[in-house]
């Protein structure tokens, strides 16, 4: 985390401007991922990676359909429960802190694409025991946090390669060794709090990461 910025009131008396018009500036900053806000702490300049570049935020079944596939998503399990040490330092909630896990699974033409363990923040207004009931409500995760409000705004992933586990063979039909794709993200709000936090597993075989490359040269 970089430097706090001085709060909203001495932004506005050191440029002359209106508290409103601090804030929003501030907000389009968290947006384009440039700050970063801590409830109870203040804001600070993110850190940026040198090879970080910016892409569209898609959902992973979203990136699917988008590429021309016709994607079947399949719920698996909702459940609520404390979450781990390792959930609660990526949501930036205190451990044992209730959140939403859904497990969900993508298929193309009966053949399973991924394996998605995807931990949430329950919107404030919200009740974890009735989100249990209608696992159907989290086909599309980002579109169940945009409808009840949650304005999603980046994102942060890492990928990197692994060996297949047992729950990755008997899920994809994997032999034993094999290689799978995994992504780790990240989802903020436009708040800059963490809103989600996942890790998508991929059969090594039946998926590639596409990624378009532009070279700016100066002549």
């Amino acid at each position: 985390m970089g430097h706090l910025l001085p709060s909203e009131i001495e932004l506005a008396r050191q440029f002359q401007v209106s508290r409103t018009t601090v804030r929003q500036a501030i907000g389009d900053l968290v947006s384009s991922g440039y700050v970063v806000r801590q409830q109870g702490k203040g804001t600070f300049v993110a850190e940026r990676s040198k090879s970080l570049t910016a892409s569209r935020l898609y959902g992973f079944a979203e990136e699917l359909r988008l590429r021309g596939y016709n994607t079947e998503v399949r719920v698996q399990s909702v459940s609520h429960g404390p979450c781990s040490p390792e959930v609660a330092e990526h949501l930036r909630v205190g451990e044992q802190t209730p959140v939403i896990e859904i497990i969900r699974t993508a298929h193309v033409e009966g053949d399973c694409i991924f394996r998605e363990v995807s931990h949430l923040v329950a919107p404030f207004h919200v009740h974890l025991e009735e989100l249990t009931k209608n696992e159907d409500t989290f086909e599309n995760i980002y579109g169940y946090l945009e409808q009840s409000g949650v304005k999603i705004a980046l994102g942060k992933q890492y990928i990197r390669a692994e060996m297949a586990n047992p729950v990755d063979q008997e899920m994809f039909d994997l032999p034993s060794p094999a290689p799978v794709l995994v992504i780790v993200r990240i989802t903020q709000d436009e708040s800059g709090s963490p809103v989600e936090f996942s890790e998508v597993r991929y059969a090594g075989n039946r998926y590639e990461y596409e990624i378009n490359l532009l070279r700016n040269i100066e002549l």
